[in-house]
């Protein structure tokens, strides 16, 4: 298989590089969501009441 196929990694290429880990806190400030860009198409990362991230587009 290809490491790299459309400019998304496989999880064999990403195993090799350093992951980056975002601490999501600072980014959603006082809301529970974070709404994020990606190719044109808007996509919402909540948390619930449980604390577990949603993604919803």
């Amino acid at each position: 298989m290809q490491a790299k196929e459309k400019g998304f990694l496989t999880r064999e290429a990403a195993s090799n590089e350093c992951p980056q880990v975002l601490d999501i806190k600072p980014l959603m400030g006082k809301h529970n969501y974070l709404d994020i860009l990606h190719e044109g198409e808007t996509y919402r990362l909540r948390v619930t009441k449980f604390r577990k991230l949603i993604l919803t587009k």
